[in-house]
């Protein structure tokens, strides 16, 4: 038993010694070629199966090819034991630089989050590294090497492609970010202090009477930045209400996203004549329009962040790394084979081909990259000539860039059921800790139609034709449904769910009092009342959904709803179980039949932070209005709460959200800071002008 043990060891150990290297050189190009065909797909989906895959494939990328470049260097000049297998020095000298190569990662996967500032400076270190343990591996194989050209070759690429993930990585950090965008910002640097002083200087030692004296100068006008000089886009910003084709939003997206870039910095900030510029141009905009520009805009930014868009946005790069590839496969094919065995050789073309095949993918991607599809529909260039590029292109415009849906969370549903499919249950345990973790097994999704963005857009628009300055913006976008309740004279009766408490308390509170009355409305008026009712419905549950799942982009306003959320959780499961109640529309008509002649607090006081009883009590004071009024009423509160959530929502967040599919909460703050509805801000002030007058 012992023998065959050891023998059985013998064998898994001569199989392992024979096959490391060639697996892990095939499954470090599997992974690139993963990568390239799918890494943009993360932008377009929010969760499954393919996501996780892009992630692990990502996670291990770095590890199998740093690895195999160790069992290559101490492989060489070791005889194998097996002669059917034995592997040539040249030919592993041949292999370690498309190892080099699979590290510089492909075009569009060189990070999958944003904001590890150092991870460029980490991935400098290994470019030198690895790239002085590559060169040791070929010069050990210097000696009557075939291979030699094709392996420098190889390198060569390898080493351009590595060093242009370093150049991406340095230029999507935060510090290199702030000064890109900052340079979009208009300065304001005042009078010309030095001049008027040597004037007046000049003026009294000449014993002049003199004095300064000051007038208002007219608003400076806001000059915009061109994105590519040499394109010379031609934009009509006067154009009204007309919908825009899918080739001029491409063109005002990328206009608006190069000089406005810097909404995704914290601490930059913009001028007033900026602000009006913006705005002035999507107050004209239907909804379609400015959210299809908000989701190109995101676009450009998760290009920029997450693929090395900003390195090689000329083809020149790729051309010359083709070029290199290709000249080595050349060369591989024309050398003496003789001493290598056939295995080996197959192995080694496809690597060649599959390096090939790779390099044109990217090239095909940059040349139809929304920069480029720009110029290739709308300028004189070759490749627009041709009659089969602009469908291709148009193609390309057409396609979705995020997900277009969001999730959601019914908490009454959710306290009635725990049971979930195992596949979410799963990732929720694996993934997730605490409160998040239960709303994972929780969640829905619902795509985002045209409706929804029509009503959130109209009452934005509303609030930002009121907001003339600043001043009045901020005050407006900190509004947690209190401007509402005073605008339809009922601040006083109402007051007490909003203002008056924390705004993770009021979400769930008038999420719960939001179903409670969609559940006991029969809903038999005109269609508007259908279209709020929903919306109030599905904003409710989108916002429950970021409080639990993704409690950082509201973490800035939430306060202590945790306690909230678990002393409801108990309180309601007591009511359910107390009453066996088994469906969601037993459950809200269990809830809506407690007397709240007195209010919780009178019995509870703190010792229990539940907001079950204080929903209902809420619904019941919003069913006292007109069904048409009351929808009307609560869908202007929810478009507060969710504008208050994404206003005070970190940009550092919101910047994070493209890698993950988008989010709506994003796209709704990105609008409003279009609509001049942002903090990044500046205080209107006047323009004043000095001049130093001779009295006669």
């Amino acid at each position: 038993m012992i023998q065959l043990i050891w023998a059985s060891n013998d064998m898994f150990a001569d199989l392992w010694n024979a096959w490391n290297i060639r697996a892990f050189v095939l499954v470090s190009l599997l992974i690139q070629c993963v990568l390239v065909l799918f890494a943009s797909e993360r932008k377009r989906m929010r969760e499954g199966c393919l996501v996780t895959l892009i992630f692990c494939f990502h996670s291990i990328t770095d590890f199998v090819a740093i690895y195999t470049i160790g069992l290559i260097s101490t492989r060489q000049g070791v005889s194998e034991s097996c002669d059917s297998f034995v592997m040539n020095d040249n030919l592993l000298a041949f292999w370690a630089p498309f190892i080099l190569l699979h590290l510089g990662g492909p075009d569009n996967a060189t990070s999958l989050s944003a904001g590890t500032d150092d991870r460029w400076s980490r991935k400098s270190f290994q470019l030198i590294s690895n790239s002085m343990a590559t060169i040791v591996i070929c010069i050990r194989a210097l000696h009557n090497n075939p291979l030699y050209l094709a392996s420098w070759m190889v390198f060569l690429a390898g080493t351009l492609k590595y060093a242009e993930r370093v150049g991406s990585l340095y230029l999507a950090s935060s510090e290199s970010w702030k000064s890109a965008a900052a340079t979009r910002v208009m300065p304001h640097v005042g009078p010309d202090y030095e001049k008027l002083s040597m004037a007046q200087l000049a003026i009294r030692e000449a014993k002049l009477p003199t004095k300064v004296e000051s007038e208002q100068l007219p608003p400076k006008k806001f000059k915009p930045y061109s994105p590519i000089p040499w394109w010379n886009m031609e934009l009509d910003f006067d154009t009204v209400d007309s919908q825009l084709d899918g080739k001029s939003l491409l063109q005002f997206a990328l206009f608006f996203y190069m000089n406005f870039k810097g909404f995704f910095v914290k601490g930059l900030t913009y001028s007033h004549e900026q602000r009006l510029f913006t705005r002035d141009f999507f107050l004209k905009r239907s909804s379609h329009d400015a959210f299809k520009l908000a989701e190109m805009e995101l676009s450009f930014l998760y290009e920029d962040i997450h693929t090395k868009a900003t390195v090689i946005r000329i083809p020149a790069l790729r051309i010359v790394t083709l070029a290199l590839i290709t000249a080595a496969s050349h060369s591989f094919y024309l050398c003496d084979k003789k001493a290598m065995s056939n295995m080996d050789i197959k192995i080694s073309y496809v690597l060649l081909f599959g390096a090939l095949v790779l390099e044109i993918v990217s090239l095909l991607m940059l040349i139809f990259s929304g920069r480029n599809v720009i110029a290739l529909n709308y300028y004189n260039c070759f490749l627009g000539k041709i009659n089969l590029i602009k469908p291709i292109a148009n193609a390309i415009l057409s396609r979705r860039k995020w997900s277009k849906s969001f999730s959601k969370c019914n908490l009454i549903r959710f306290y009635l059921v725990y049971r979930t499919p195992p596949i979410k249950r799963l990732r929720a345990t694996i993934l997730e800790t605490g409160v998040a973790r239960l709303a994972y097994r929780a969640l829905t999704s619902d795509i985002v139609g045209e409706s929804l963005k029509e009503t959130i857009f109209t009452e934005l628009c509303k609030r930002s034709k009121l907001a003339q300055d600043v001043e009045t913006a901020t005050k407006i976008c900190s509004q947690r449904g209190d401007w509402v309740l005073i605008q339809r004279s009922c601040y006083t009766q109402l007051k007490w769910s909003l203002g008056d408490v924390e705004y993770g308390r009021s979400l769930l509170l008038w999420h719960i009092a939001t179903d409670l009355c969609y559940g006991n409305d029969d809903c038999v008026n005109p269609a508007l009342s259908n279209e709020r009712r929903r919306f109030c419905k599905e904003i409710s549950e989108y916002l429950v959904y970021l409080l639990l799942a993704k409690p950082t982009m509201i973490a800035p306003v939430a306060g202590n709803w945790v306690k909230v959320f678990w002393d409801t959780l108990l309180e309601a499961k007591k009511l359910f179980r107390k009453r066996s109640i088994r469906n969601h529309k037993q459950a809200c008509q269990a809830i809506l039949s407690a007397d709240t002649v007195f209010t919780p607090f009178w019995w509870k006081g703190d010792a229990s932070a539940s907001v079950l009883f204080d929903a209902c009590r809420l619904a019941k004071q919003l069913e006292e209005f007109k069904q048409d009024n009351r929808w009307s009423l609560m869908s202007e509160v929810w478009i507060e709460l969710l504008a208050y959530a994404a206003f005070h929502c970190e940009e550092t967040v919101h910047a994070q959200q493209p890698s993950r599919g988008g989010e709506l909460l994003t796209f709704v703050w990105l609008v409003m800071n279009h609509l001049g509805l942002g903090k990044q801000f500046r205080k209107e002030s006047a323009r004043t002008g000095y001049r130093v007058v001779v009295e006669k």
